[in-house]
């Protein structure tokens, strides 16, 4: 069984592209509502918290973890060794992704993961692309009450809009959406932002996530189904 936790709705986007991509690995959802939200968390918090999530995906028979929340993922490395074995945290796919399609990169996170600086930090272990990253946290919340693409408020259409601004301003080739909660608003990105290509952290992860599987299978000699 595959587990996925966020601190909220925000993971969906990564549970949905993980059932598309292998629909008949048993898997569950885990949205710790009661901790939300995680971005304003200090890291000793989040530490605690990500080794909740990841013992009560444990007890629910999750023999693999998809850390489905960016935040949480900006921690995985002060982790026990045996929690990092089961888990994969989002940023490392999506920071490989992003350093192959442009030279300026703009993140736009939650309070915590943009001041640590987790993506500037992954990003250049695959190229000297400048990365610059903006802390968002306020979409978080429009997200959690329920704006999502096609139907966004009027407050959320405004705050989408200077986001626009300031990753235009910085000149940025590709745009992380450096918090899982984001991809539910790419398309209204997207159109705000034609030029710049966007990088969903939850779609990496999942698909990495799935070739993790798909390579165990493989070991294993039984059928892969995609």
């Amino acid at each position: 069984m595959i587990g996925v936790f966020d601190s909220g709705v925000g993971g969906l986007c990564a549970y949905r592209e993980l059932r598309r991509l292998i629909p008949r690995e048993d898997s569950v959802y885990l949205a710790d509502i009661k901790n939300a939200p995680y971005g304003t968390k200090s890291e000793d918090e989040l530490i605690a918290l990500t080794r909740a999530d990841i013992k009560r995906l444990s007890a629910f028979g999750a023999r693999k973890i998809l850390i489905a929340c960016c935040t949480a993922s900006s921690v995985w490395h002060r982790l026990e060794k045996e929690e990092r074995e089961i888990s994969l945290p989002i940023i490392t796919p999506a920071a490989r992704l992003a350093a192959s399609l442009g030279e300026r990169i703009a993140v736009i996170a939650t309070e915590h993961t943009a001041s640590s600086g987790a993506f500037s930090k992954e990003i250049s272990k695959f190229s000297d692309a400048s990365v610059m990253e903006f802390a968002e946290q306020e979409l978080v919340s429009l997200v959690e009450r329920g704006n999502r693409d096609g139907s966004v408020s009027g407050e959320c259409k405004d705050t989408l809009s200077a986001i626009s601004r300031r990753v235009r301003d910085a000149g940025a080739e590709v745009l992380i959406l450096g918090c899982t909660h984001f991809s539910h608003l790419e398309g209204e990105l997207s159109m705000l932002l034609p030029e710049v290509k966007i990088v969903s952290p939850a779609r990496a992860g999942a698909i990495e996530m799935a070739k993790t599987i798909n390579e165990g299978r493989r070991e294993r000699g039984r059928v892969i189904y995609t």
